[in-house]
């Protein structure tokens, strides 16, 4: 009699583990699924500014050496990341030599190869979404665009990394 309590108690201790892993098992199971699905389904923010003039037109070639892009070695640098891969920082002036206030700014960073092939990009725009008045003639501001290397690619295999003038907004 006194075997056949402990047995029972046994037995209902063995369920209730097993209904406690079952039900967590479907909880982690649940969440991530929803994770999954809101991954898959968050608009992915395009780096474009809208309304900007861009290579091709008359207004962005005309203006384009008026904006000066200023690189310094010591303003490239290198990061590890979480999933064992490396991203570069590069950090630049950038000085409105024209005569028109820019409202809007659009860059490019660039990552090249030993062959000066571009293996990757980033776009940044640095105005409005980093500072919101616009860049007067003659100011100078500080940029900064990370660019992830691509897998398979080692810090030894990159050349060089820049940035460039993607598109422009003139007041």
């Amino acid at each position: 009699m006194f075997e056949n309590e402990e047995d029972k108690e046994l037995a209902a201790a063995k369920k209730r583990s097993r209904a406690i892993l079952l039900g967590g098992s479907a909880v982690v199971v649940l969440l991530a699924a929803i994770i999954i699905l809101l991954a898959k389904n968050k608009p992915h923010e395009a780096a474009s500014l809208d309304d900007a003039v861009r290579a091709g037109s008359a207004e962005f070639e005309a203006y384009k050496s008026k904006v000066e892009i200023d690189i310094k070695p010591e303003d490239k640098r290198t990061y590890d990341n979480l999933i064992g891969m490396f991203q570069i920082e590069v950090r630049a002036n950038v000085t409105n030599r024209g005569d028109r206030p820019i409202a809007g700014l659009e860059l490019v960073g660039k990552m090249f190869d030993m062959e000066d092939k571009t293996i990757s990009q980033r776009s940044s725009i640095p105005i409005p979404r980093a500072r919101t008045k616009p860049l007067n003639p003659g100011e100078t501001m500080r940029v900064s665009v990370k660019i992830d290397a691509p897998s398979k690619i080692t810090e030894a295999e990159v050349k060089d990394v820049t940035i460039e003038l993607k598109g422009l907004k003139l007041q």
